[in-house]
């Protein structure tokens, strides 16, 4: 017993490279969070490209993502090669990763004597194309290295831990960076054009993340031995929907975009509410600094629960939390003295649970990796983790639509360009008030129901990953006797 114990205890991965491939992610959230944040600011008001060209291209290249996704981790687990299936991909996509960002945030500068809006349109699409690409090529294979890196499941949690938070400090730079730079083009302190300060960003950013990003190529490992013959495609496909685990876990996700309509209203609020929308900046401090300390939380955590009963507890934590800020704020919603106050006990919670919510089911994805490997021989990190690039952006775009659609109907009305209260009879500052407090957090206890047929913890967990390291064992020593036989062979001729 307590030689198993030494052998599940065994740290792999050392806190260097456990940090690097935290550095990693850091330097590939520079450029999504660059893209994603400057988007539609970019390509409409400095590019001058419609705003319905734009919308249009987002929601098909969305369409593209649901079949795109899938198919690249199937070809990331049909690849075998002398450093892994994962790791080549990251070898090769930071460089062409960092030159599309530099050539998307360089259409406005390049052209820029061009007037025809057709030529600007074509433009957006190839490069915002070929840059979303870029990134799923990359995306994929690290998230999917998470479970690859490691049979030990603490070290898993450690590399995602260190992503998560790492990327949570790098990767706000850029939204203060553009920021700061557009007030100081437009107020003329800096001689520049916004085209030739997106120009510039997309150089830095593209260039700092390329070189960071490269980090997970190489200075991370693959430890988990994959299987010697290579699956078939539409076998990828089968066993990701032969994944109960998996399965129950993306439900969940799906469901739990009732979470995400606060986002919707929070400017709204204080801006129609409170009369002032910086407050948001002042609330939101104390839970951005708790979101960062609350990763030490983590290995706390798992010593004393499974991470199913994480989930479980921290969702009707963030419930119960939220109802009370609702309840104690619910008579002075128009009062910034109070609610300012509410809102930033709030985001204390709610950012703690957030960063805990990075980390545990991403975790739980890589458990399921080990689950197909022990029920068919084969793993599959690149067409699971494919699931968790996908259902991220499905979730973020339903949770707008949804939060989008809500608008109406609690008596907000767009008049031009500016949001107003509408003259419906209906309490519209409560309303904003509940959704951006206790609403979205009660319904996202119903998210909480796939758990209930979830059992993949505790002892069964336990039995995998035993099972599993003995098979890992034979496999390993397969391969050596393979590569023996042929070093052998090759050395006689």
């Amino acid at each position: 017993m307590q030689n198993e114990t030494a052998v599940r205890e065994r740290r792999y991965v050392g806190v260097k490279e456990t940090f690097l491939y935290g550095v990693a992610n850091g330097g590939q959230v520079i450029g999504y969070n660059l893209v994603r944040m400057q988007l539609t600011f970019y390509l409409v008001t400095v590019f001058g490209v419609p705003a319905q060209a734009v919308s249009t291209m987002i929601f098909a290249l969305g369409l593209w993502d649901a079949f795109n996704d899938p198919l690249m981790g199937g070809l990331v687990d049909r690849t075998r090669t002398r450093y892994g299936k994962l790791r080549p991909y990251l070898l090769f996509v930071p460089i062409p990763l960092g030159i599309m960002t530099v050539v998307f945030f360089g259409g406005a500068e390049f052209l820029s004597g061009v007037q025809s809006t057709t030529a600007k349109i074509i433009y957006m699409c190839i490069t915002y194309f070929l840059w979303e690409l870029c990134y799923t090529i990359g995306d994929i294979p690290f998230w999917g290295l998470s479970a690859a890196i490691s049979p030990n499941p603490q070290d898993r949690s450690r590399v995602i831990t260190s992503a998560r938070f790492i990327s949570s400090i790098i990767g706000g730079i850029p939204s203060i960076v553009v920021t700061l730079g557009i007030d100081l083009c437009t107020s003329g302190i800096v001689p520049v054009t916004l085209a030739q300060m997106f120009l510039f960003l997309g150089v830095l950013g593209g260039t700092v993340g390329m070189v960071l990003f490269s980090f997970a190529g190489i200075f991370t490992r693959e430890r988990v031995v994959q299987s010697i013959e290579e699956p078939k495609l539409l076998d990828c496909f089968r066993y990701m929907f032969k994944n109960k685990p998996l399965l129950l876990i993306v439900c969940a996700n799906i469901i739990s975009t009732v979470g995400g309509i606060a986002d919707t209203f929070t400017q709204y609020f204080y801006k129609l509410s409170l009369g002032l929308a910086s407050l948001s900046l002042l609330a939101g401090i104390p839970g951005t600094i708790m979101g960062f300390f609350a990763y030490a939380l983590i290995p706390k955590l798992e010593k004393r629960w499974t991470s199913k009963q994480i989930i479980i507890r921290i969702t009707i934590f963030k419930a119960i939390v939220t109802t009370l800020i609702f309840l104690a704020g619910c008579r002075y919603y128009t009062r910034p003295e109070i609610i300012v106050p509410l809102l930033a006990l709030q985001g204390v919670f709610t950012s703690a649970i957030g960063s805990i919510n990075m980390v545990i089911p991403t975790k739980m994805i890589g458990d399921t990796v080990d689950y197909m490997e022990w029920k068919t021989d084969e793993r599959n990190e690149g067409t699971t983790f494919s699931l968790l690039t996908f259902i991220s952006k499905l979730t973020g775009s339903l949770s707008t639509a949804l939060g989008t659609a809500i608008i109406p109907l609690i008596g907000l009305e767009q008049v031009g360009e500016e949001m107003i209260l509408a003259d419906t009879g209906t309490n519209t500052r409560l309303w904003m008030w509940g959704l951006i407090t206790m609403i979205p957090a009660v319904l996202n206890l119903f998210s909480l129901i796939p758990y209930a047929f979830y059992d993949l913890e505790g002892e069964k967990l336990q039995m995998i990953h035993a099972e599993m390291r003995e098979h890992r064992e034979a496999v390993s020593k397969e391969l050596a006797e393979q590569f023996q036989k042929e070093h052998g062979n090759a050395e006689a001729e």
